[in-house]
């Protein structure tokens, strides 16, 4: 999702040839990727304790948010802000990705502005009016409101954001959602994962990241990226596609920027789906509706804690990179404004989690996807 920084990442491995395919990689062999029936529950019904996760392994419940709206102090429901925040890690002074070309702000209830309004007057894009399903609206903001808010013509919509940090994080397990997400010119739906801070005694034991190797000195201090990893985002145009993948610290050997671009041959909007990930010392899977779609290998910089994000944001730089290859060039900020407000439903966030008493998976022996075009930052993808 910060995707300058992918920009920047694309342009240094395009010119370093780091983006050649490699031939290791399978993009048209299912069965290396072991059995494609379900074997965990995926999809809306009773909670389960205890899974099969997709790479075979017993685990239980850890954490899970199914989106039952609690009573606000103003006896209004509201998300759990016991399990997530609304900003990104900075606070209030990071609600939008302004680096990204982002047409959105990041808003809540309790984000009054510099004129201190009622909070009857702020946007709020999160609403509960099914039981169990928390709806993320984006919206125009109203033009009287933006100078409250710092807002431009190019940044006034109103989004929400949902963000785990100091709430909750995890290494190693098995994460799934179920959304439906809006497919319209400018939406851009998503379901990633970012780094906790590096731990201070960390940054003494572990060279690689003293050295700056990885990281540079302001990203040792607090939420380093990369690394990334993204379970789901698409881009409304795309209608029918959802892209999935990691992006690795570029002193790491193997990974690089790794994703992929799927077809579910369905229009996304039109249902919901659950996209899901499950990462060890070793493996990280992807899964799509209860099957893997795609696997990689796991290098140093994922064996930490991770924290969940999810999001609809707008526009945006990538926007103009994936339109421009297709033709049809845009400027970042320009967006379908009559089919607002866009709505994503999201009906369940669950973790499971194996006893740590078990061992790894076994190595996979490739890393790649089934019957899926491995693709670049530009938004371009290869034939399969």
């Amino acid at each position: 999702m910060l995707n300058l920084f992918r920009l920047l990442l694309a342009m240094m491995f395009t010119l370093s040839g780091l983006w050649a395919e490699d031939p290791a990689v399978s993009t048209s062999n299912p069965t290396s990727y072991g059995e494609p029936e379900t074997k965990y529950q995926a999809g809306p019904g009773s909670i389960p304790q205890t899974i099969t996760s997709p790479l075979g392994r017993p685990m239980a419940l850890k954490w899970n948010d199914e989106f039952n709206a609690v009573t606000d102090s103003d006896g209004q429901p509201y998300i759990d802000r016991t399990k997530w925040q609304t900003t990104f890690w900075q606070g209030s002074s990071e609600r939008t990705l302004a680096s990204n070309g982002e047409a959105q702000y990041y808003m809540d209830k309790d984000y009054a502005g510099k004129n201190n309004l009622p909070v009857e007057q702020r946007p709020n894009p999160f609403s509960f009016a099914t039981p169990g399903i928390l709806t993320i609206s984006t919206t125009k903001t109203p033009e009287n409101l933006w100078s409250n808010y710092g807002m431009t013509k190019e940044r006034c919509l109103t989004s929400g954001l949902l963000d785990s940090d100091r709430r909750f994080s995890f290494k190693y397990g098995y994460i799934e959602g179920r959304f439906k997400i809006p497919m319209e010119r400018g939406s851009w739906p998503g379901f990633w994962m970012l780094p906790d801070s590096i731990p201070t005694n960390e940054q003494t034991a572990d060279p690689k990241v003293t050295t700056g190797q990885w990281y540079g000195e302001k990203e040792r201090k607090a939420h380093p990226w990369p690394p990334e990893i993204d379970i789901m985002e698409s881009l409304g145009i795309w209608k029918s596609k959802f892209d999935t993948g990691y992006i690795a610290p570029k002193g790491e050997p193997h990974i690089k920027v790794s994703q992929w671009l799927h077809d579910a041959d369905v229009n996304l909007s039109d249902d919901f789906h659950t996209w899901g990930m499950e990462w060890d010392e070793n493996n990280i899977v992807w899964t799509f509706d209860g099957k893997i779609i795609a696997h990689g290998k796991v290098e140093e910089s994922f064996r930490r804690p991770f924290y969940i994000l999810v999001q609809l944001g707008t526009g945006g730089n990538w926007y103009s990179q994936v339109m421009k290859a297709q033709g049809t060039p845009h400027a970042y900020w320009e967006v379908d404004w009559d089919t607002m407000p866009w709505k994503m439903q999201c009906d369940y966030v669950r973790v499971y989690q194996a006893d740590s008493s078990l061992p790894p998976s076994p190595l996979l022996h490739d890393n790649g996807l089934p019957g899926a075009g491995h693709h670049n930052q530009n938004g371009t993808a290869p034939a399969n």
